[in-house]
């Protein structure tokens, strides 16, 4: 092992990666970072050096280029490439950060997975009671009718009147539990709280990003350069976002155009930005188009029809507005509207295609 060699070894680890070098069965360099990691005597066995780290010792006699995880959890990838005749590098890269990173990128999802669950059944309860609300009373007035003329006619028949007026009963009960249920889904409102919806964006992007990798979309952003703040709730409003974007995904999956495309624009015009969701997709029938927002009515085999009722109803509770337009150039695009907390110029505007 020669000056030179060592100083090159010594330069790469600037760059952070852990670097070592073998002679053989012998250690021959460390750099700063591996000595970090792994400290151990220079000259030594390799196989001695290497026990302290999980799978490590089996990486050192694996094949040339092949990448093997080491540490208890695989948080570490080991390659070796030859230098020379004699001489091996070993490459130790670091994935604690990524790995961490993932899991918070999962525990998001997640998260997001258990809000949009909870606003569908709380969407559905509020749909439902309202839906049923109306046919109770009407029952429990019929019933009511029904009793009088009955006392009327036959005031003698009293286990009639006594199974009527349980029948009363029982339909004032499930009026009251449809009371509470409305109580209960109408006291969801959103947290207020200075939001960026330019960096909404980028999150709601960030947790789809394996979606749209997979199904190969090309993603076009045309977002303002400097913050768009507005007020309201960073979860309500990152749900609406999620939705679109899966919206989005699916019209392209049903009918797959040669190159599909999910466009993002966020426009600021005076006290008000509009974020607009547009695809290429196959577009949708005016008679689809009349039933958008209409809850229980969905064009997906095993939808429910509530995405889009939920995200009007969230928008207006921030005050905003949630409405469709076709696109020119064909496909479906998605607009909200929302104030913004202070009325600036239109920002400028970066694109940005991935």
């Amino acid at each position: 092992m020669n000056r030179v060699d060592a100083d090159l070894l010594h330069a790469l680890g600037e760059l952070g990666d852990a670097l070592a070098i073998f002679d053989g069965d012998f250690l021959v360099a460390l750099n700063a970072p591996m000595q970090a990691l792994l400290p151990g005597e220079v000259g030594g066995l390799a196989e001695d050096w290497a026990q302290p780290l999980h799978g490590l010792a089996s990486a050192l006699v694996a094949p040339l280029g092949v990448r093997m995880r080491c540490g208890v959890s695989g948080e570490y990838v080991a390659q070796r490439v030859a230098l020379d005749a004699r001489h091996v590098l070993l490459r130790l890269d670091d994935e604690r950060e990524r790995l961490h990173h993932l899991q918070r990128q999962l525990d998001d999802r997640e998260g997001l997975l258990f809000t949009s669950r909870s606003l569908t059944v709380s969407e559905m309860g509020s749909v439902l009671a309202h839906e049923l609300n109306q046919p109770i009373g009407a029952t429990a007035n019929l019933l009511r009718g029904l009793k009088l003329r009955l006392a009327r006619r036959h005031p003698d028949d009293t286990d009639e009147l006594a199974a009527l007026d349980k029948a009363v009963q029982q339909v004032t009960y499930a009026s009251q539990i449809i009371g509470r249920v409305r109580e209960y889904t109408q006291s969801r409102q959103p947290k207020t709280e200075r939001l960026d919806l330019v960096e909404l964006v980028h999150q709601s992007l960030g947790l789809l990003d394996w979606d749209l990798q997979r199904e190969a979309v090309r993603l076009v952003l045309r977002l303002p350069l400097q913050p768009v703040p507005v007020q309201g709730d960073a979860v309500m409003l990152q749900q609406v976002l999620i939705n679109l974007l899966r919206n989005a995904l699916d019209a392209l999956r049903l009918d797959r155009p040669a190159e599909p495309l999910i466009d993002v624009e966020l426009i600021v015009d005076g006290a008000r930005a509009e974020l607009r969701v547009g695809d290429n997709g196959p577009g949708i029938t005016p008679q689809t188009e009349a039933r958008l927002f209409v809850p229980f009515s969905s064009t997906k085999p095993n939808g429910m029809g509530l995405g889009l009722s939920i995200c009007r109803s969230l928008i207006e509770m921030h005050q905003g507005r949630l409405w469709f337009t076709r696109r020119d150039a064909g496909g479906c695009c998605f607009h909200f509207a929302l104030p913004v907390m202070t009325a600036a110029a239109t920002p400028p505007t970066q694109e940005r295609t991935t």
